[in-house]
């Protein structure tokens, strides 16, 4: 798999899954196991995407329960793109999906970074070096002869680059109970801006 974000994710849940201690995954463990042994090791980071899965079975009374983290990462943005969390219980002999919530956004990166990027001048990070150092080559570009510039400028006309745009700032938010939705929430621009903003 070429992507970090897929790899990382599908690695993260074959290991999920092989090491589960419900009942409800003994079917499936090994073939699951077998592929990991066969997977390509991939862990690169919390910014990535991520598949865990936190247990507690008790083998004499039969009882457990497990909670699921899943996160899909955005290569656009350090913000991830979904996340979604469910609580399973198993008890006599049943297994039950108790609760489930999940959100998916896009867009984000340009409405946090108006909200908060901003907030004080004395505040340096190293976006704000790499914005100096971009200023830097600029004016080094300047010096140039016109010879030169005008040589640059019918290379860069000949070259397929199109200016990226952010997202639109969008998403969606919904809960499950007992496996049937309860809530579906549609997130627009307007939305997630007011929900930032409350929360700064």
């Amino acid at each position: 798999e070429t992507s970090n974000q897929v790899g990382q994710y599908v690695y993260q849940y074959l290991k999920k899954v092989s090491e589960s201690q419900l009942p409800k995954d003994q079917g499936i463990k090994k073939a699951y196991s077998l592929a990991l042994r066969l997977a390509k090791p991939f862990n690169r980071g919390l910014q990535y995407s991520q598949s865990k899965k936190f247990q507690i079975f008790d083998d004499e009374m039969r009882i457990g329960a497990s909670l699921n983290l899943d996160i899909i990462g955005n290569k656009k943005s350090i913000w991830p793109r979904f996340a979604k969390t469910n609580v399973e219980l198993h008890a006599l002999g049943y297994h039950i999906d108790l609760l489930e919530a999940g959100a998916r956004l896009e867009g984000l990166q340009p409405i946090i970074e108006s909200l908060y990027g901003k907030k004080s001048q004395d505040k340096k990070n190293v976006f704000d070096y790499l914005q100096r150092k971009s200023k830097e080559r600029s004016r080094e570009y300047n010096t140039l002869d016109a010879q030169h510039l005008k040589l640059m400028n019918k290379i860069n006309q000949k070259l397929p680059i199109e200016t990226r745009r952010p997202e639109e700032p969008q998403g969606h938010s919904y809960i499950k109970w007992y496996g049937n939705e309860v809530r579906f929430d549609q997130l627009k621009k307007e939305h997630i801006r007011h929900m930032m903003e409350q929360g700064k």
